[in-house]
């Protein structure tokens, strides 16, 4: 982060689908910062900014944003519990027993050990598909995804909906900033003001 001490900033951004979680792509492609930092305001655009926690291309939803080193320690950590919530399309048609499984935790793939305990809830069924919400505390790498190959299904379509309470509220490929408000009372994090 920087080394002065800075007002602690947030972001909230709606990450579209196809969009990389890292500051520049080797391959040229899209990253979440060439999206984001066209539309700040000179103010904002000038600070030193990083994601906080990462969404792989492939999923769409809330991603934060800050230039508060200690925030995204807090956030990104395991042992805060912060939840993250997920909205999954599923394929087949998953069963009490398999979504208990998830529940309780499940083998993950890429030696990255077994989940944590996890709320899970079925929305619907379609043809033969299941929307499901997970909330998780942990952040390991393609997690969710990895949860639903352990019970022999795929993830179709994934998109986080909240980061602790907080709850996304703009458009795909929009944001905003959170208030001091919003960042204590649903991040857990008291930002630091410099006037």
């Amino acid at each position: 982060m920087t080394p002065k001490a800075e007002t602690t900033h947030v972001l909230m951004f709606h990450k579209p689908l196809e969009l990389l979680c890292t500051h520049q792509d080797e391959l040229g492609r899209e990253t979440v910062y060439d999206r984001l930092l066209p539309q700040l305001p000179p103010s904002l655009r000038r600070l030193d900014w990083h994601a906080v926690g990462r969404l792989d291309a492939n999923t769409t939803g809330l991603l934060l944003f800050t230039n508060d080193g200690a925030l995204l320690h807090q956030v990104t950590q395991p042992k805060t519990k912060l939840p993250k919530t997920y909205r999954v399309l599923a394929k087949g048609l998953l069963d009490e027993p398999t979504l208990q499984r998830l529940r309780d935790g499940v083998d993950l793939t890429g030696g990255l050990g077994r989940s944590a305990p996890a709320h899970v809830t079925l929305e619907e069924h379609q043809k033969a598909t299941s929307w499901v919400t997970v909330r998780i505390h942990e952040g390991k790498n393609r997690q969710v995804r990895r949860m639903f190959l352990a019970v022999d299904s795929q993830v179709i379509r994934l998109h986080r909906t909240h980061v602790g309470s907080l709850a996304l509220d703009v458009e795909p490929g929009a944001w905003r900033a959170l208030t001091n408000a919003e960042i204590e009372r649903t991040l857990h994090f008291v930002p630091r003001i410099i006037r």
